[in-house]
Order: structure tokens, then C-alpha cells, then sequence
């Protein structure tokens, strides 16, 4: 071995040793190898009950109600409750820190890892962290906490991603609770449950309202004296804002408690039940520190004591509705003219009078002898759509339901009947693969099938975009977290990710059992048929899905891999090291899934080692003639702003005029465009040494480069060094390329490898002149005669061109609607092993 292949191998060990070193001391990976140890190794105790609300932060709400019925019942007086709590410094914590059989632990700690892998039931009301995956046998109750709003339905849909985990932890439940259906069809529409959920859904109530029911105020009106000066001879009037970050100010917050402070009437009293940020923030303020209710205290068996309550348009009132006692909504004046429809009219049928101002609020204060009558209507109708379970019983049913498996009329599943289909589909980058997937998961038949997609955990501008484009009845995924392995797995794991796995050798120590389990953790119970690796360029999630457990498991390949296997970039292969993993992982997939039959053929030639021709098969990729020919007339072109950032840092003051220079095409001169990623692949290079030759004998042509990349700047000086700088137009990434490809008169296509290429798909359906190398991709597209294959050089290109010219291309309508049709059958047969008869409403994206 020479030298330099002796350091470089030193140089690789000591970076991997370095990265060991950093790995084992970060107390996140460390507190991830023990729960790992844990989950592995610990038995499941029957008679454990584990116990967290809001992170560990009290003991309140559902999980506390549920516990305080357990802890006094003798059929329970054998299990053991723990609680995850952070800080025992609450009265709470204190009653009940002697008993024998109860025992609190922290978030986090190891007796919090050990009880979270142990304990037979889980009740939560929040989430558990990301490292939580439920085991075989374990019983997980998630109690919810709150009352979603219209308003609050439609924030979680839009940026669904930041409560990723929430969503992966109902994923793992067994029971929902929920207080009304109208809530339980929310949340699970909300959070994309729908026909993927395993678990139980539970309209009963929520337990905590017993507490507000059922609760010995004498007992509440104690805890509070002692934690707080309450004097219980006068009423109590609680004002419960909420505390939104983004608009609230706390001085005017401040301000607005403090007026309403000083002018209440004499015989009432003022106490505060604010979110945690808003009380640390309020405690200084030395008047308000004095009537803040600390945080460790139930909001529900407050509620018990409360005469009055002042609040907006939030979750409380519902909990309070019960009572029959008066409400009053103080609400912003902005709160109250810009609300939704949804809830404005909502907002119509409160049961309570709405205040946009202090005084209004003091005057209704000394009318409230009126409201009960004033609004028994409107209470009653409430409490009949939001609480009709709300009985003190609620507590009872459902630990009748959790326990003893009494399943009342109101705990039902939702899961269904269709097939349904996890995909990776690489992150929703801007290239073919994406359009590919957006083009298939908007036409496919959701009568049918669920499609779940699980993608990276954060996102860029441009991946949050081409996400949003996807049909609504996609459900979205977010990987949160990381792998809980061992350490054995985990230097397994790097090895692999280091070495490949060409040596035929290294399979029989792949960590498949990791793999599988990080699939539990990330979709808990959710039970797929069908698994495809649409992008089948990331060793990850190729491995995940390689060693799952699935009926069906399929891998795509988008290109000619052979080639992909040895492209070059900055002097790096540089797809060389995943695709050395990913090769040798197709023998465990069910099928490798080509975009062309001629691709399919040339990946068999060239993979013969890796790719069985039993295995391999092709698959059309889907097109969405509709948006195409919708947006070719849409004259509006957004660029990519950041598209120059990269690739103008070495270019000189003349090469800089290209930065954000768009010229569109001139109906006067004939205008050649090319769109794709500016990469060896393409060859871009290749099409503007062949357009410089036709530049010298035509004036009025352009060419029209559609895309950004790697090869940007070294492009761009090709073309200023061959006097085209006014010639050759590159126009960055667009949002909308059909509208200015639909301007210009013939399509070129430079590639040197291509699968299928989507491009000559969107151009013919745009019934554009093409122009394209004869390569296997391009071949499949065109062989029918839809555009001109020509020779993969300069030379061949400039034949093509000068054809084009001289008015000799061939032209022929494509049929883009039965070419879908037949694509949507071929990936049904081969990839979903369905055979849908009935393809009439297929194309509709149902």
C-alpha cells in the first residue's frame, strides 16, 4: 500500500475516531443509546402506570384526574404511579411524595428512560420525546389538552411540520381522548390520521372536567390560600388571557390586568391563570405577582372555586360552560372584526357578552346577575354540542374503557380499508424527481389508496414550496429525532455508511433490527402494504425501507445508475459512496422500478451484480397536462433571487451583467431553449459550442438555458468567451418555465444520461419542436417520432439545430391523456400489484 493510501486511511480513522469522541460525550446521544438499552432489555411491568403533563412541567389536567381516581380506588391499589415531574416544590407533589406506591422521576433522567420503556400504561397529555417509541404490549393513552377552534384546525394543517412530533406520538397511541366528535374529527383530520391511524378514537369527555365537577372545594380553597392570598369571603373573578408570542406585548398586558385590578367591584377578587411564558414575565410586577396562580395548579379544580370567569376565545370557557356560572369574553377589537367566518360566527353564539375594552368588561362584571338567564339558550346549546359527556363521570368511563376494555358505542377506529403507501420521494428538491413525484401523487386514485410521504425534518423555501403543490390527500410525515441505537448498532451502522456494502461479506452484520425500529418510532402503529423509495438516491431511507417488514417494497432508478455511479462534480464522484450501499440493496426490495423501458434494459446491462432481470421493471413517470397547459399562458415569471449567490463569487465585473439579466424570447428572432440542472449530465457545455456555430451564420437566434446548478459560472464564461453574451440567456430557476418554454420555438435537450426525462414530456405536451441526444432515456420518449434524436456530440447537435432551421423536424401530436392513463396502470400493476379496471376518473386525482 503506498503512502498516501496509508495516510488518507489514518486521516479517515483518526476523523472517525474525533467523531466517536464528540458522539459519546453529547448527553443527547448518550441519553439515546441508554433508552435504547432500556427499550431492549426491560420488561414490561402490568402493574405500572406512567403518568406526564406538559412535558413534566405539573401534575394537572386529564392525567391527574385519571390518577386521582386510581389512587383512591382499591381495585387499583396494587399498581404503581409515576409521574414524570421536573420540580417538586408544589403543594401537589408534597400530598402525595409518601405514598408507598407512587414515585416521581424527571424528564429525561434514567429513571424517567427506564419507567418510559417499563410501565404497562402511558397517559400523556402533550407528547412524549422524540426518542419515545412505544413497545409491543404497551398501553399509551394520549388525553389531549385542548379544544381545537376552526382557526386552531387550520394552523395545524398549514405548518403541520412543526408539530411533527405531536403527530408521530398519536401515531403511536392506543386511545385518543376527546371531549365531542366534532373535536375527534378534527384533531384527526388535523394531524393526517385519517385511514392510517391504528389506534382507538374516545368520545367520552375529558377526565379533567370531573375535577371541575366532583372536586372538595374546601381542599382547592386550602391549596390556593397556602399558595397564593385568596380570600375566599369574597367571589372570585378568574381572568385566564391567552398569550400569543407573536402579538401580545406584556406591558399591555400588564397594563390592562392592572386596570381591571383596581376597579373591580369590592366584593369580588381577582386572580390570574396565565400561560408559563406570561407568568415569568408578570411575576416582577409585584401586584400581579400577588394574584398569579402558579402554574403547578389544576386548572380544573381552580375552575371549581371560580364565580366569574373572564377570558377569550379559548379552550377554557369550555371546561367552565359546566358550572352554569357567568363567563365574560374580553376580546381585542381587531380579534373581533378580522375572526375567520368560521368563527365569527362562532363568536355570535357565546354564551357570555363579548368586550373589546376594560370599562366594559368592569360594567358587565356588575350585571351578572342577568346572564344566566340572558344566555341560557346559547349555554345550553353549547354544552350540548362541546360537552355532552361532561356528566362527572367522565374519569370512570374511561378507565373502564383503558383497563377493563369496556369499549362503549363511542370508541371506534378509523383505520380503513384501502391500500396504503409509504414513499420517500429525496426531499423535494427542485429537480426531475420531484415533478415526477408530484406528477404521480396528483393523479392517483385516493378512492383507493392512502399515500403517506415522509420527508426530512426541516425543510427550505424551496422544498416547503414543491410540498405544498401536492394533493391534498397526501398525508405529510416528518422525520423528528434521531436513530435509537446501541453502540454496537451505531458503529455498525457508520461502517456501512463508510465502507458500502459491495463486500458481500459485510450483509450479515447490517443492524436490521435498528432499521425496523426506527421505523416503529416513527409511525408507531401504523401498519403499511406498500413501500416505495421514490428517490433511490439516499442510502438512509433505502436501507430503512430495505430491511422493512412490508408486503411490497419497490426502489426507483431515475437515471442510467451506471452513469450516475461515475459522474463527477469539483473533481468528486459525486454519487459514488451512496450508491455503493444502494446497489447491493436491491436484492431486497420486491421490484427496482426504471422510468423507461430503455433504461430499465441499459441499468440490467450495466448492473448486472446488483440488478436481477426478474427485479427489474419499468414504470412510465405520470405528467400533469393541466398545470402545463394552465401555466403556459400565465404570463407572470417569478426567478429564484438567490439562484446567482453561489456561482457569482468567481466571476469578474463583465460575467457579473448575467446576475438576474432575463431576456424574454422575441417573436422576431428563433429562440432555442434548454431547461435542467446546469451539471455534467446535462452538458449544457456540449449545446453552446454547437450553438456558437450556428450563431455565426444566423444573427436572430438565442438560446434560452432554464435552470441553475454547479456549472452556472463556468457556463456563463463559456458563453461570454465565445462573444454570446447577448446570444445565450440563462434565466435561473422559474416558477413557471412553460410559459416562457411555450414562447420559444424549439426545444433542445443536451443530456448525456437521462431515465425518462420529464422535459420532453412537458414540451410535448406543449407540441414544441424537440431536439435531443440519442440516448436511452431520450430514446424512449421520442422513438415514436415526436422529436429529432441526434448524434450525442457537438456535431450532432448542430445537425439537429440547423434542421430545425431549415424547417425538417418531425412533428406529431401527443396523446397526453391516454399516455397517463397508461402510466398510472403500470405503476398500479408493478408497483402497487393492484389492477384497477376502471381508469375513467383515474387522471382526476380523485
Amino acid at each position: 500500500m503506498g503512502a498516501s493510501k496509508l495516510f488518507n486511511k489514518a486521516k479517515k480513522a483518526v476523523q472517525f475516531s474525533l467523531k466517536f469522541f464528540h458522539k459519546i460525550v453529547d448527553k443527547n446521544f448518550y441519553r439515546s443509546i441508554k433508552y435504547t438499552s432500556y427499550y431492549k432489555k426491560t420488561k414490561i411491568d402490568d402493574r405500572v402506570i406512567f403518568y406526564e403533563s406538559f412535558q413534566g412541567k405539573s401534575m394537572i389536567d386529564s392525567p391527574y384526574a385519571i390518577f386521582k381516581r386510581l389512587i383512591n380506588d382499591t381495585n387499583y391499589k396494587d399498581y404503581k404511579h409515576v409521574w414524570a415531574l421536573n420540580s417538586r416544590d408544589n403543594l401537589y407533589a408534597q400530598i402525595y411524595k409518601g405514598h408507598k406506591n407512587v414515585e416521581f422521576v424527571k424528564v429525561h433522567s434514567d429513571k424517567y428512560l427506564k419507567y418510559l420503556t417499563a410501565a404497562k400504561y402511558l397517559i400523556n397529555n402533550d407528547a412524549f420525546p422524540s426518542y419515545f417509541q412505544k413497545k409491543e404490549n404497551q398501553v399509551y393513552i394520549n388525553t389531549w389538552h385542548g379544544t381545537l377552534s376552526e382557526a386552531i384546525s387550520k394552523d395545524l394543517k398549514e405548518e403541520r411540520g412543526q408539530l411533527r412530533n405531536i403527530q408521530r406520538n398519536f401515531l403511536h397511541t392506543d386511545y385518543i381522548l376527546n371531549p365531542n366528535k366534532r373535536i375527534a374529527n378534527r384533531l384527526v383530520e388535523s394531524y393526517g390520521l385519517e385511514g392510517i391511524y391504528a389506534g382507538n378514537v374516545v368520545v367520552e369527555g375529558y377526565p379533567r372536567t370531573d375535577l371541575t365537577l366532583s372536586s372538595n372545594k374546601e381542599e382547592i380553597k386550602e391549596i390556593l390560600t397556602k399558595s397564593l392570598n385568596v380570600d375566599f369571603n369574597q367571589k372570585i373573578i378568574l381572568y385566564a388571557p391567552t398569550w400569543k408570542e407573536e402579538t401580545n406585548n406584556v406591558e399591555d398586558i400588564s397594563d390592562k390586568i392592572n386596570e381591571l385590578h383596581s376597579n373591580i367591584p369590592i366584593e369580588y377578587q381577582l386572580i390570574l391563570k396565565v400561560h408559563a411564558s406570561l407568568y415569568e414575565r408578570l411575576k416582577v410586577n409585584d401586584s400581579l405577582r400577588e394574584i398569579c396562580i402558579p402554574e403547578w395548579i389544576d386548572t380544573n379544580e381552580l375552575l371549581s372555586v371560580v364565580d366569574i370567569l373572564i377570558c377569550d376565545y379559548s379552550g377554557i370557557f369550555y371546561d367552565f360552560l359546566i358550572t352554569n356560572r357567568p363567563i365574560i369574553f374580553y376580546l381585542d377589537n381587531h380579534e373581533v372584526c378580522h375572526s375567520p367566518d368560521e368563527s365569527s360566527q362562532d363568536l355570535k353564539e357565546l354564551p357570555g357578552p363579548i368586550c373589546t375594552e376594560i370599562n366594559e368588561v368592569i360594567n358587565e362584571i356588575a350585571d351578572v346577575k342577568y346572564y344566566m338567564d340572558f344566555y341560557k339558550n346559547r349555554r345550553e346549546k353549547m354544552i350540548s354540542a362541546f360537552c355532552p359527556y361532561d356528566d362527572g363521570n367522565v374519569t370512570d368511563r374511561n378507565i373502564d374503557i383503558i383497563f377493563k376494555s369496556k369499549h362503549t358505542k363511542n370508541v371506534y377506529p378509523i383505520k380503513n380499508d384501502k391500500k396504503t403507501i409509504l414513499m420517500y420521494c429525496g426531499g423535494f428538491l427542485n429537480n426531475g424527481i420531484t415533478t415526477s413525484a408530484i406528477n404521480l401523487l396528483n393523479n392517483l386514485d385516493y378512492t383507493k389508496f392512502n399515500v403517506v410521504i415522509v420527508e426530512k425534518e426541516k425543510y427550505d423555501p424551496v422544498s416547503t414550496q414543491n410540498l405544498k403543490n401536492l394533493n391534498h390527500h397526501v398525508k405529510k410525515i416528518y422525520r423528528i429525532g434521531s436513530m435509537n441505537l446501541t453502540i454496537r448498532e451505531w458503529l455498525l451502522h457508520n461502517f456501512i455508511v463508510r465502507k458500502g456494502l459491495r463486500n458481500e461479506k459485510l450483509h450479515k452484520h447490517i443492524p436490521k433490527q435498528s432499521y425496523r425500529r426506527e421505523l416503529l418510532r416513527l409511525f408507531g402503529n401504523v401498519k403499511f402494504d406498500i413501500a416505495i423509495d421514490f428517490s433511490g438516491y439516499v442510502p438512509f431511507w433505502s436501507m430503512l425501507f430495505a430491511f422493512s417488514e412490508f408486503e411490497r417494497k419497490n426502489i426507483y432508478q431515475h437515471n442510467d445508475m451506471l452513469s450516475e455511479y461515475n459522474k463527477i462534480i469539483n473533481n468528486k464522484y459525486k454519487h459514488r459512496s451512496n450508491m455503493n450501499i444502494i446497489f447491493p440493496l436491491y436484492k431486497y426490495f420486491d421490484k427496482v422500478v426504471s422510468v423507461a423501458k430503455n433504461t430499465r434494459d441499459l441499468n440490467v446491462k450495466n448492473l448486472p451484480k446488483f440488478l436481477p432481470r426478474e427485479k427489474a421493471v419499468y414504470v412510465h413517470n405520470c405528467i400533469d397536462a393541466n398545470k402545463i397547459l394552465r401555466q403556459k399562458n400565465e404570463e407572470e415569471i417569478i426567478i429564484n433571487e438567490q439562484r446567482d449567490v453561489a456561482s457569482m463569487n468567481d466571476l469578474n465585473d463583465q460575467e457579473k451583467l448575467y446576475k438576474n439579466r432575463i431576456i424574454a424570447p422575441d417573436e422576431n428572432n428563433i429562440n432555442f431553449v434548454n431547461m435542467g440542472r446546469l451539471s455534467p449530465e446535462k452538458d449544457q457545455k456540449k449545446l453552446i459550442l454547437a450553438f456558437s456555430q450556428l450563431a455565426k451564420q444566423h444573427e436572430n437566434i438565442r438560446l434560452f438555458i432554464i435552470g441553475e446548478g454547479v456549472l452556472e459560472s463556468e457556463l456563463k464564461k463559456l458563453s461570454i468567451s465565445l462573444g454570446l453574451y447577448d446570444k445565450v440567456i440563462f434565466t435561473g430557476q422559474l416558477s413557471n418555465p412553460f410559459y416562457f418554454i411555450n414562447k420559444c420555438d424549439c426545444f433542445v435537450l443536451s443530456s448525456n444520461h437521462e431515465g425518462q426525462p420529464m422535459v420532453l414530456l412537458e414540451a410535448m405536451i406543449l407540441n414544441k419542436p424537440i431536439i435531443a441526444t440519442d440516448i436511452a432515456g431520450s430514446r424512449s420518449v421520442l422513438r415514436n417520432g415526436y422529436g429529432e434524436l441526434v448524434d450525442n456530440s457537438v456535431e450532432g447537435l448542430i445537425e439537429g439545430m440547423d434542421k430545425f432551421l431549415k424547417n425538417k423536424l418531425p412533428r406529431k401530436t401527443f396523446n397526453y391523456e391516454l399516455y397517463n392513463i397508461e402510466a398510472l396502470n403500470m405503476f398500479y400493476r408493478e408497483v402497487c400489484d393492484y389492477n384497477i379496471q376502471n381508469m375513467d376518473n383515474v387522471n382526476k386525482g380523485v
